[in-house]
């Protein structure tokens, strides 16, 4: 897993998370609700897919982290320190 240094490169990432993960973008519009987080709700099409193996738990464990990571960071006014925050947690890889 690539390891963040800057802001940029992470505010980069999340906002090439939608090109990097086009599979799990595109079984999400076969989900049944439009806002479904794919954890719990019934007929969500990503656990299916998971489940039939033709998507792999790790691949999406990687972008829903990454996508949690990118929208906390975002969401901070000091994006630096939320970063630095992060990383004393261990959750940028």
């Amino acid at each position: 897993m690539k390891k963040f240094n800057k802001v940029s490169e992470i505010m980069d990432s999340a906002n090439n998370l939608d090109s990097d993960f086009v599979d799990i973008l595109e079984l999400s519009k076969r989900c049944k609700f439009s806002n479904c987080t794919h954890t719990t709700e019934q007929e969500c099409s990503i656990k299916k897919a998971i489940l039939e193996g033709t998507l792999s738990v790790e691949r999406f464990n990687v972008y829903y982290r990454l996508k949690k990571e990118a929208k906390y960071v975002s969401e901070k006014k000091n994006k630096t320190k939320a970063i630095d925050y992060m990383g004393k947690l261990k959750l940028f890889r």
